[in-house]
């Protein structure tokens, strides 16, 4: 079978000029932006081609692309508006990808193009970093920042700090406000390697730096199924990727920017505003939120992925009410804005395409919990006067989780079933909650001194929930039943049948 380039598809050639330079050539941008300029590209209002660089030494995804003519496939499988969707697309956008390990020299040359104009990355959150031992001489530094202090170094050179050759730096990684924190990590070299105090008003002056949000669920190669897409497909695409139909892109930004990268003339579910917050605030109580709320529980239940959880009569029907009836009432703003969200969350949630592994979101549950959990249980009950009870039950099977067997520095082993699980996070936290476990003797006055002490511990939570009344008992009386009648038969006793699921 004849591999994906453009021998097999002459007419996908482009003589499109390169107007980006993109660190990071992962899953996730190819699915992301790189479909998101493709689609622009097709509509003729960006016209413009992607230079993907590798992140890291040890990255292979480049020799792929240029062995591929920077072609690739996207397949779009989920539900939407109650509708499976299933489709597939060659995407154009990439030019080419440049290995700055063994090309330093052609990432310099991008800097001397005047039409590449923009910078994208996603080089995970690991990766929007300072390192100290990062240095000007290095051909390349490691990190991303380090090399786009040098990138942006070589170009005002090459255009003796032309005030036009300044770059829109758009980073897509998952920090809140991540073109903030990029570009204060650039400063920080230019004043280690001592850069010219004119090169730092240019930077200032003339670069633009953007917060992001970014929402895509994109699960990758799908490895199980290569021999049946190349069958579908007529072709072999090693750089295949699968992603939801949902997307969504939140730009900090100005009517200039709308201009630039004209995402919403065609449509596309991008919004460029001066403030996203209340955007970044919906996805983390809604989605991750949803998640965080609702998987501890579905995984003391047996399950072992969101889709199952969905399907499931009693889990699936929980975490609708936890999120319509609960999350959703918790948040003032913008209702009808939240409420279509929290509908498209209920249908990613069900995509019976991508296998979303709960122990997955499980990692790090405790600082997940505090952000994305708490805060809904306390802005409902501010609003209502009381706790609603699913959170209160959300809690105490979170912190049934974390009843341990064994300990090994960060990772904690614990039983589901009569198997063994592991879960990690904090190693501080891991010891806390570990330390609570051991005032349980099995009785229910027991299980609500090891909610007492988690849950007035301020470091993990920045505030002594004791001080609520009734709290303590309440969440110690369902960890005591979780653990005498199970997690599922205690979630179905909270089904309200007053309400629409």
């Amino acid at each position: 079978m004849e591999m994906l380039s453009f021998n097999s598809h002459p007419e996908l050639k482009s003589n499109l000029p390169e107007k980006i330079i993109q660190f990071g050539e992962g899953n996730f941008l190819r699915c992301f932006i790189d479909w998101m300029v493709h689609r622009m590209n097709l509509n003729n209002v960006f016209n413009g081609r992607i230079v993907a660089v590798q992140p890291t030494p040890y990255g292979k995804v480049v020799s792929k692309l240029n062995a591929q003519d920077g072609l690739y496939t996207t397949i779009l499988r989920g539900v939407r508006d109650g509708n499976i969707v299933n489709k597939k697309e060659i995407i154009t956008s990439v030019s080419r990808g440049i290995n700055p390990y063994t090309n330093w020299a052609d990432i310099l040359k991008c800097a001397e193009n005047p039409t590449i104009e923009y910078v994208f990355s996603n080089t995970t959150e690991a990766g929007l970093v300072y390192n100290a031992d990062d240095c000007k001489d290095m051909l390349p530094p490691l990190s991303f920042p380090a090399k786009l202090t040098l990138y942006l170094y070589h170009r005002y050179k090459y255009f003796h700090g032309d005030t036009d050759k300044g770059m829109y730096v758009i980073p897509c990684e998952l920090l809140e406000a991540n073109g903030d924190l990029l570009k204060s990590i650039i400063l920080k070299y230019c004043q280690q390697w001592n850069l010219p105090r004119k090169f730092i008003d240019w930077l200032n002056y003339h670069n633009k730096f953007y917060n992001t949000l970014v929402d895509r669920v994109v699960s990758g190669y799908p490895k199980s199924e290569t021999k049946k897409f190349i069958r579908e497909l007529c072709y072999e695409d090693r750089l295949l990727v699968c992603g939801e139909p949902f997307y969504f892109f939140a730009i900090e930004g100005d009517a200039c920017l709308k201009e630039k990268l004209p995402f919403q003339k065609i449509g596309l579910n991008v919004v460029i505003e001066k403030d996203i917050s209340k955007y970044r605030k919906r996805k983390v109580r809604l989605l991750n939120g949803g998640h965080t709320a609702n998987v501890p529980a579905a995984f003391l239940s047996g399950l072992d992925t969101v889709s199952e959880m969905m399907d499931d009569k009693v889990t699936g029907k929980f975490t609708r009410q936890v999120i319509r009836n609960v999350i959703l009432p918790s948040i003032d703003i913008d209702k009808s804005m939240f409420e279509n969200f929290a509908e498209s969350v209920i249908e990613r949630f069900e995509n019976p395409f991508i296998k979303h592994y709960l122990l997955n979101i499980l990692l790090n549950s405790t600082s997940k919990f505090k952000v994305r959990v708490l805060p809904s249980l306390l802005e409902y009950h501010d609003k209502f006067g009381k706790f609603p009870e699913e959170l209160l039950f959300s809690f105490a099977a979170y912190i049934f989780l974390y009843r341990p067997v064994r300990i090994e520095g960060n990772h904690l082993y614990g039983i589901r079933q009569g198997k063994e699980y592991e879960l990690t996070d904090n190693e501080a936290d891991i010891a806390k909650m570990a330390a609570a476990w051991k005032l349980y003797d099995g009785t229910q006055q027991s299980s609500i001194n090891v909610v007492k002490e988690v849950i007035s511990d301020t470091d993990l939570w920045n505030i002594d929930l004791t001080k609520f009344a009734n709290i303590t008992e309440i969440i110690g009386k369902y960890l005591y039943r979780i653990g005498k009648e199970g997690s599922r038969t205690v979630m179905k006793s909270l089904i309200r049948k007053d309400v629409q699921l």
